[in-house]
């Protein structure tokens, strides 16, 4: 279905009616393959580079994995920031919201799925910004220690995969109408550029000090921020109270894809990471793994961190910030030093 605007509508309402139409072209061409699109929206999902992307990365490569992670949490902070600086809108309520407005003639209509209903701003994606920098960054972290003695051909294996799974990443999200074609487009580059910036730094020598700092860093630029919008006389949670009126099922909204939930994951996984590292430094054993016991790393790791995301209680309780903190906390605590301690541990007994 086409869509109409009169001579009053602004450029982003225009930009915003031909992503629509993207998106329902989108919907009709994969509307047989709704599990797919869900699916490839979980990979993209910001959790899961803390999740599965970080701990993978940290056993087989420590390096990596501690770059994995400092990307993963500076490209969820600064998407955060920028979403409530560029105050976006997102399709699924955007295409309610209009039809307050008389210059449009046509009013588009888009499906809802079960993981459509976010509840931050809309721009930039953060499915789009965290992947493409995590992502790459584990890209460009293959080629250098994994293929670099190999030909161009398994580099830009490397590089094709890298570029698929971000395109289908995006897709996804455009079909279950969470993002405008845009939006996705801006996290994508954004993501890139900044995991470009961090390759350049040296994050594997980083002290429990610097892991403070950094976080304080990163709370003090929430607060600068907030405290900016809310004497702007705009409210930082506007997007949430459109979700939960637009969202066609209330168990559909998801409390924990809000800017602060998000904030509170990258400062708890900064400090739980530190707090590794402290102990792992200051430990008389040195943790240096097999190839069998990285494997049982992996494992063990893996299990840890989705237990302790399926550790759930409800955004209505006044522990919910509280209770996230501390799941990401211990669950990197554990990634960095507890699990590898425990196995390395096992293998003096062994001796």
């Amino acid at each position: 279905m086409s869509t109409m605007i009169g001579e009053e509508a602004g450029i982003m309402e225009y930009v915003h009616l031909r992503g629509v139409e993207i998106i329902q072209q989108i919907q009709h061409t994969f509307r047989h393959h709704v599990d797919l699109m869900q699916f490839l929206t979980r990979v993209g999902d910001p959790r899961y580079a803390f999740l599965i992307y970080f701990p993978l990365a940290y056993c087989f490569h420590r390096s990596t994995g501690t770059r994995v992670l400092w990307v993963a949490c500076l490209s969820e902070w600064l998407n955060g920031v920028l979403k409530w600086i560029l105050h976006g809108e997102r399709p699924y309520w955007w295409v309610n919201e209009v039809k307050l407005h008389d210059h449009v003639v046509i009013v588009p209509s888009l499906e809802q799925y079960s993981l459509t209903c976010e509840t931050g701003p809309g721009s930039p994606s953060g499915h789009a910004m965290v992947t493409s920098a995590v992502l790459y960054s584990i890209g460009t972290s293959f080629i250098k220690h994994g293929v670099k003695h190999t030909g161009k051909l398994e580099r830009s294996l490397v590089w094709v995969s890298f570029t698929i799974v971000l395109i289908a990443v995006n897709i996804s999200r455009l079909f279950i109408a969470t993002h405008f074609p845009h939006q996705v487009v801006a996290g994508s580059i954004t993501g890139i550029l900044l995991a470009e910036v961090v390759k350049h730094e040296h994050t594997n020598h980083l002290s429990f000090r610097h892991y403070v700092v950094w976080s304080l860093l990163l709370v003090s630029g929430v607060f600068l921020t907030y405290t900016g919008i809310t004497f702007l006389g705009l409210d930082p949670l506007w997007s949430l109270d459109l979700a939960k009126k637009w969202c066609a099922k209330s168990e559909w909204v998801h409390p924990d894809t809000t800017p602060f939930f998000a904030f509170v994951r990258d400062v708890s996984s900064l400090i739980g990471f530190g707090i590794g590292v402290l102990l792992r430094d200051s430990g008389k054993i040195s943790i240096k793994l097999s190839v069998g016991k990285k494997l049982l790393h992996v494992g063990v790791s893996l299990l840890l961190s989705l237990t302790v995301e399926n550790i759930k209680i409800s955004s209505t309780s006044s522990m919910f910030y509280v209770v996230g903190f501390l799941k990401f906390t211990a669950m990197m605590g554990g990634v960095v030093y507890v699990i590898p301690w425990l196995l390395s541990r096992n293998k003096a007994k062994d001796m």
